[in-house]
């Protein structure tokens, strides 16, 4: 596979994880907002949300959890909605590639399609980014193919 290949490949990806970001951050803007303002009506002088009540650390901890699991279901939503009307993803659309079966080279079914980009998107957010930093990293040094089209045995074909 050439450099452009390769490149095009993960460009995909970073194209449709940016799309995502750039939605996750308005969602979760207006969530914050929105804790924000009842807790600035809360009668206590401090809010209701402080950063040094004994609630802060469980507080921060379930909205970490919140923003990554928001963040795979919006990911797998942009994914549903672009495989729905495009067959792929936006990115993949419109610069050719395509996620393929390795045993025979067919197009994914819906299921598998599915349960690869869940996978792929939980490796990359419970590792912080480190999932997609290494797994590209060994995909341009050496040609290894990601964990992720390792177990559903799958390629992606780039036109």
């Amino acid at each position: 596979m050439s450099i452009k290949e390769k490149f095009k490949r993960t460009g995909a990806f970073v194209i449709d994880f940016q799309i995502v970001k750039m939605f996750a951050q308005v969602l979760i803007g207006g969530v914050y907002y929105a804790i924000m303002g009842v807790s600035a009506r809360h009668p206590d002088y401090k809010g209701l949300i402080s950063s040094t009540g004994n609630a802060a650390l469980p507080l921060m901890l379930a909205i970490c959890v919140f923003i990554l699991v928001l963040f795979i279901g919006m990911y797998l939503g942009y994914q549903w909605v672009c495989y729905r009307y495009l067959g792929n993803s936006l990115a993949r659309f419109f610069l050719r590639v395509s996620v393929v079966s390795r045993v025979d080279g067919s197009p994914v079914d819906k299921k598998i399609y599915f349960e690869r980009e869940f996978y792929k998107i939980a490796l990359c957010v419970c590792t912080v980014g480190l999932y997609a930093l290494y797994s590209g990293s060994q995909y341009y040094a050496f040609g290894r193919k990601p964990y992720h089209d390792n177990r559903y045995s799958t390629d992606v074909e780039v036109n």
